[in-house]
C-alpha cells in the first residue's frame, strides 16, 4: 500500500514540474519581444531606426519604433496567417494606420518582413528583429 502511495506522490510533482516549465516557455511562439531595426522605405541604403515589437498571448502588439527625431510608440492587433504574423497597428498621435507582415517558423529567432500603410503589406519599409530571452 505504501509502494503505490509513493509512486502517486513522485509522478504527480514531477508532471506539475514539467507542466510549469511549458507554461513559461515561449521559445517556439511568436509571444515575446523582438528587437532589431525598421528601415523607411524598400530599396537598399535607405535610412534605418530601433525597431522593437512585442507581441502578447492575449493577441495585441505593442511597437517601439526610436528613430533620429522621436521614439515612435504605436498599439494595435496581431494574427498569424499561414506562416506569416500580421500585425495592424497605428502610432499614438497619428491616425495613420500600418500593417506589418513577417515570415515565422516554430522556434525561430530572427524575423524579417515588410510594412505597408492602411491594409497593405508592403510598401512603407521593411524590418529585421531578433527574440529576446
Amino acid at each position: 500500500m505504501l509502494v503505490p502511495a509513493l509512486a502517486l506522490v513522485f509522478f504527480v510533482s514531477s508532471c506539475s514540474k514539467d507542466d510549469d516549465n511549458n507554461n513559461n516557455n515561449n521559445s517556439n511562439t511568436v509571444v515575446g519581444t523582438w528587437s532589431g531595426t525598421g528601415q523607411y522605405g524598400t530599396t537598399a541604403g535607405n535610412p534605418t531606426y530601433a525597431f522593437t515589437l512585442n507581441f502578447k498571448a492575449d493577441g495585441t502588439v505593442a511597437i517601439t519604433g526610436n528613430n533620429s527625431t522621436a521614439i515612435d510608440l504605436a498599439t494595435g492587433t496581431w494574427t498569424m496567417v499561414a506562416d506569416s504574423v500580421r500585425a495592424f497597428y497605428r502610432y499614438a498621435g497619428s491616425s495613420a494606420e500600418y500593417t506589418l507582415s513577417g515570415k515565422y517558423t516554430a522556434g525561430a529567432t530572427v524575423m524579417a518582413g515588410t510594412i505597408g500603410l492602411g491594409t497593405v503589406t508592403t510598401g512603407v519599409g521593411l524590418f529585421s528583429v531578433s527574440k529576446q530571452p
